[in-house]
């Protein structure tokens, strides 16, 4: 911004399809008013799942599972390439090595994290002036994965996540990795639409 330092606080439900449009330009709502000489979108809402491929026979549940992980990604990044006309944009997908290797108990999470991927591959095909960036921060340890090593449902994937967590295995710093997103992101070198892995 133009010499303004703002925070602002919003809740926002991802979750459900629902009005999604009009409560995604909620959050840029509150930026009315304001000059920016770039504009950022880090996005990194969503959720896991645990089980086995072969159990998700329930299709509201999948569903539900994409409206959190991918339409609202996709909601949230139209919205956000409309705003602030004549501003350098950049797009940043919070991204993982899921969204190119296949993990056991993780196919909802892996398919979400690949059409991520290639969401935004295809954005920075489709707009050359919109800055894209894939990040992938490493595994590290958060609210989300520190008890896999109890809820996933293969056996291979609970003993990879016991080994992180009694320290055989080393999780990636999340300031460590958070910094290193943001110094790619400000140098701005990257070839668009590329994922980069913390260990790049």
């Amino acid at each position: 911004s133009s010499g303004i330092n703002a925070e602002y606080g919003i809740s926002v439900d991802f979750g459900s399809g629902d009005k999604l449009k009009e409560r995604c330009e909620a959050i840029f709502d509150m930026c009315e008013g304001e000059s920016f000489d770039r504009v950022y979108l880090f996005n990194n809402h969503g959720g896991n799942d645990t089980r086995l491929a072969d159990t998700y026979d329930d299709a509201q549940e999948i569903t539900d599972y994409f409206v959190l992980n991918m339409v609202s990604f996709q909601v949230l990044t139209a919205v956000f390439l409309k705003r602030f006309p004549g501003v350098t944009h950049m797009c940043v997908n919070v991204s993982s090595m899921c969204a190119k290797k296949a993990f056991p108990s993780m196919s909802l999470y892996c398919s979400g994290k690949a059409a991520r991927l290639m969401f935004y591959k295809c954005l920075a095909e489709d707009k050359p002036d919109v800055r894209v960036l894939n990040y992938s921060p490493g595994p590290m340890k958060t609210t989300m994965t520190e008890n896999f090593h109890l809820t996933m449902a293969d056996q291979r994937t609970r003993e990879k996540f016991r080994r992180f967590n009694e320290g055989e295995i080393k999780w990636v710093d999340t300031d460590e990795s958070a910094k290193k997103m943001l110094v790619i992101a400000r140098d701005n070198n990257f070839t668009s639409g590329e994922q980069i892995e913390f260990y790049d």
